[in-house]
């Protein structure tokens, strides 16, 4: 029963150590990355349910070699036009890994969802421990 009460405490464990990460990896890449503009090369609407939203292409380039790079991002629907500037951060000698800069990040609310999952679980295990014994 032991491994099943593990099993499932590391199940729930798992988006939150995930949102942890991503905001980690986004922090150091804000941090220790290089600063640029990207444009805004296409804009796709997209619905979902009642709400749309819209899907970013930006374009950025590396500031050594002058590769073009495409970075991805949602964002409400009509908050940005084509060839509008969005900033970028990148890693210096990784230009495909990037952050937005201009967006506060938007896992705060993921990360307390998966805090709440994460203990519901562990009361979970705990209940039907007491109730088992």
């Amino acid at each position: 029963m032991i491994y099943i009460y593990i099993a499932l405490i590391l199940l729930a464990a798992f988006p939150l150590l995930l949102t942890i990460w991503r905001m980690r990896r986004t922090a150091r890449i804000k941090k220790l990355g290089i600063h640029c503009n990207g444009t805004i090369t296409s804009i796709r609407s997209i619905r979902i349910k009642n709400t749309y939203i819209d899907s970013l292409t930006i374009e950025y380039r590396d500031r050594r070699t002058g590769q073009p790079f495409q970075a991805k991002a949602t964002t409400n629907r009509g908050k940005y036009n084509r060839g509008d500037p969005m900033g970028i951060a990148y890693l210096p000698d990784q230009p495909s890994k990037y952050a937005l800069t201009d967006t506060k990040g938007g896992f705060t609310f993921m990360l307390v969802f998966c805090i709440i999952i994460f203990l519901f679980v562990i009361f979970a295990v705990y209940k039907i421990d007491e109730m088992v014994k």
